[in-house]
Parts: C-alpha cells; structure tokens; sequence
C-alpha cells in the first residue's frame, strides 16, 4: 500500500522513503530539553520560518551534522513543540488522558534510521511516524528511509492469540483511550480524527475539550 505525502515523502509499509538529491543497533539517545536552544519545529510547520512570525530562517533548518545525536535532538524538538505536547505522554495533559506515547532512536545506518514507537497514542501511529519523518527529512536530508522495526509497530489493533489453538481470543486496542468520544464520532463521520487532534487550543496552550 503505499499513501503520498507532503515533502515528497512516500509511505511503503513501515518505510517512508524520501525522494531528495542526497544520499548495527545502537543505545538509544537521549537529549534533555534545557540543552535545546528553542525549538524550530512549530515554525517550521506552521510555514512561517524566514518571516517576522518566528526567530528562525530556512538558513537554521538544515543541520550541520547528521548522526545519531543530531537525529536525536530533531527527535526532542517534536516532541517538545507545541504539536508534540497533544501528542506525547511526557506531557501534563496527554498523560492526564491515558496517552503514555513516546518516539526514540533505535538506530542509525547511513541514509536509514529506525524508530521505535512506544506507549499508547490517541493518534494513529503511522500519524506519529508520518510526521516524525517528515521533520527529520526537513533537517536532515541525509536521511532517505526512516523505518521501524516490524509493520506491526504501527498497528492500532493486536490481535491476541491462542498459543494452543491459534485463534484470535480477542482484539487489543493499541490506542489509548478516548477519554471523551470525540474519535469514534470523528470515525462515524468519516473524518480523520489526527487532523483536528484530541484538545482544543486556546492562549494558554491546548486545552480538554468538553465530552
């Protein structure tokens, strides 16, 4: 199956693959948030880098170097952007809700990195990787495929098997819960609920929305 998206980038399975000019596994890296000088992630997908909106060009976007820390640090600054915190579970709110999601490193061989999705997201997981991908191609475009480990990594659903008969005992949900109904009515209407996402966003950031 494959699903065009922005940026040139094509969704292959658990790949997505970047079409640019450009051409072992390893402990996962950590970047703690006060080593971040600000975060280039919302400028640049709110399309307003290199105007009076934002402190930052086109110029800051592209990194110097592309290795395991830098893919690391593009890692933190979307999940510490204003996007990230209706997204992730390090936050106060998404936490607040059941959402226990986080993205990491798992490695890195030339142009290919692999991810690793871990927790429960009110997003669709291949959302959260779609959009992960898309930044670190933005800031690294060194980086041609961004993967993770199996396909099932990106399933919503697992199905729970017998180990004696082999038949499906029951359907977990992957996703955490919808505190207040708001996806399944986006579902039955035909929308995509990653769009408008599970909080409302007012001056002090997102907020609940009322069930």
């Amino acid at each position: 199956m494959r699903l065009q998206l922005s940026l040139s980038t094509i969704f292959i399975n658990e790949t997505f693959a970047f079409q640019t000019p450009h051409s072992s596994l390893k402990p996962v890296l950590s970047v703690h948030t006060s080593a971040l000088n600000g975060n280039i992630y919302d400028a640049w997908s709110q399309d307003i880098l290199s105007t009076t909106q934002s402190d930052y060009t086109y110029d800051d976007l592209q990194m110097a170097v592309c290795d395991e820390e830098a893919i690391a640090i593009v890692l933190e600054e979307f999940m510490e952007s204003e996007y990230g915190k209706q997204m992730f579970g390090r936050h106060d709110l998404p936490a607040s809700v059941g959402i226990t999601g986080s993205i990491e490193l798992v490695s890195l061989e030339g142009p290919m990195c692999e991810l690793a999705l871990t927790g429960k997201f009110w997003h669709k997981r291949e959302t959260v990787l779609g959009k992960a991908a898309m930044y670190i191609n933005a800031r690294l475009p060194e980086i041609t495929s961004v993967t993770v480990a199996t396909p099932e990594d990106l399933e919503d659903f697992q199905n729970v098997i017998d180990e004696c008969t082999g038949e499906i005992i029951f359907v977990e949900d992957k996703r955490s819960p919808d505190f207040n109904g708001d996806r399944e009515t986006m579902e039955y209407q035909g929308l995509n609920p990653d769009v408008r996402g599970p909080f409302l966003f007012g001056s002090g950031g997102p907020m609940i929305r009322p069930a």
